[in-house]
């Protein structure tokens, strides 16, 4: 099994907001299925989300979340990714 760094981006009201997340699957395939199957949830409240190229829309389109890639990864280095976003760098 191999680790996939996954970009989503969800745009609501013209603000872009991107999200990462790792997924651990067999291939790029699986790990964009995996993907596509948790952004159909990625409003929890939204029952009926409309399916669209590479991801889907919510509350009659005001919400896109759409996956903007899959690539493979390893742990570590999703992780230093992570430390250098959220790392406030006063030097």
């Amino acid at each position: 099994m191999s680790e996939y760094w996954i970009k989503i981006s969800e745009t609501e009201d013209e603000e872009l907001n991107r999200h990462h997340y790792l997924i651990t699957a067999e291939s790029e395939s699986e790990a964009k299925k995996s993907a596509l199957k948790f952004m159909e949830h990625f409003i929890d409240d939204e029952e009926h989300p409309e399916k669209i190229e590479n991801g889907y829309t919510f509350y009659n389109k005001a919400v896109v979340v759409r996956l903007e890639s899959v690539k493979e990864t390893t742990k570590e280095k999703f992780k230093e990714f992570l430390l250098k976003l959220h790392t406030i760098n006063m030097t």
